[in-house]
């Protein structure tokens, strides 16, 4: 019920805003991102070349169509051949070659998967920002207009002569400071609604609704031997056993069948065939094929040895991170923000009574309002560090 008043309350404070963006949930602003961003649908269209790139291989090689004479001259009968078919098969090396093209398929969509995960976890930061931003401007605003009633009660003060003008200035040289700071605020929640509708949209721009505060559903973080990266890793090295595969089979015999009618002098009706294997000459070259191949396996290796390092250093350090925010946020709303809040209150009233001075008052309104803006940054920090243990 708190965050439905708290966001109506925004929409009311910021109409030049509000009213040109349309509102979306993380999850759905996720969703649209994943499903319509030009890279992603790009890269799908990889995958979607690669799975046809798969029909592409045959056992049947290339086909030679020829004609030609033999024996010709000195008045005997000349050896024609009106039609000569050879088809040349590719029995050993068509299966390995199909497997590359299927490997370079799962690695595609292995990429497209560690792209997916990049993608939503930059539109749930821009989404982050653009949540907070709009808290501080709230902050703002209840702080403008304290600051504005802290003008008024003082020059209604100054008129009847019981402060001096050094008083009824600092109230309004403050109040112009906070209205400044407001705007300045303002410009920034509409770039931080540019920012998060650029992964969305060309033509709409979009603003965080609100975010999932159900701040304990992400002690668990994806283990690194799950994560897309890791599984693009095992990609790499299949694709790179492939290879090795493919190289090898470039050494074995080719197969080719060759028929052909032909005529001898005036007479037809003649035929011959052929059947022989051809064999590659350049081993030195196929065997350096090879050895490179398996030397970018042991590369490819190492890299993912890294990765793995990297994934599980990351998961150990946004954990630590997460536990640590929890504690400040839970300080903040369990006693610090409570208690700034009174001060700010109790701190107004006494100025209104006279109690206090104008000094008095600034002090505890600032001191509420840094209160205020480091609970904002310690809770947008804890929602981003969440979403990055889901999308680290």
């Amino acid at each position: 019920m708190k965050n439905k008043f708290i966001t109506g309350l925004l929409l009311l404070s910021f109409p030049l805003i509000a009213n040109a963006q349309q509102p979306i949930s993380l999850d759905e602003a996720i969703n649209k991102a994943v499903k319509s961003y030009p890279n992603l649908t790009a890269m799908r269209l990889n995958e979607e070349k690669n799975k046809i790139m798969q029909k592409s291989v045959s056992v049947l090689g290339d086909i030679e169509l020829s004609g030609g004479g033999e024996e010709i001259g000195h008045g005997n009968d000349a050896v024609y051949t009106l039609a000569r078919v050879r088809q040349n098969f590719d029995f050993f090396s068509a299966a390995t070659r199909r497997n590359v093209f299927r490997q370079q398929t799962r690695l595609a969509q292995a990429e497209t998967k560690v792209a997916e995960r990049d993608l939503a976890r930059q539109v749930s930061t821009d989404y982050i920002i653009d949540y907070a931003t709009r808290l501080r401007c709230q902050s703002l605003q209840t702080l403008d207009s304290l600051y504005a009633d802290f003008e008024q009660v003082a020059k209604r003060r100054y008129e009847l002569q019981a402060i001096s003008l050094l008083e009824y200035q600092a109230a309004a040289n403050r109040r112009r400071q906070v209205s400044l700071s407001l705007e300045e605020t303002r410009n920034d929640l509409e770039v931080a609604h540019r920012n998060l509708s650029r992964w969305l949209s060309a033509d709409t721009i979009y603003m965080a609704s609100q975010p999932d505060l159900s701040l304990t559903s992400t002690a668990i973080a994806t283990d690194p031997s799950l994560h897309p990266k890791a599984q693009l890793a095992q990609e790499r090295t299949m694709l790179a056993e492939a290879d090795i595969k493919a190289a090898k089979r470039r050494l074995s015999p080719n197969l080719f069948v060759e028929g052909g009618v032909q005529k001898i002098g005036p007479r037809s009706g003649y035929y011959a065939w052929q059947v022989g294997i051809s064999l590659p000459l350049s081993f030195g070259a196929n065997r350096s094929v090879v050895k490179a191949s398996k030397t970018e396996l042991a590369r490819i290796a190492a890299e993912n040895e890294a990765t793995m390092r990297s994934l599980s250093t990351e998961r150990q350090t946004l954990l630590a991170a997460y536990g640590k925010y929890s504690k400040s946020v839970a300080y903040y709303q369990q006693t610090a923000l409570p208690l700034a809040r009174e001060q700010r209150r109790t701190a107004t009233l006494s100025y209104r009574e006279g109690s206090i001075g104008y000094l008095d008052l600034i002090q505890a309104l600032t001191d509420a309002m840094n209160t205020e803006q480091s609970y904002i940054d310690a809770f947008a920090k804890l929602l981003d560090t969440k979403y990055k243990l889901l999308y680290y």
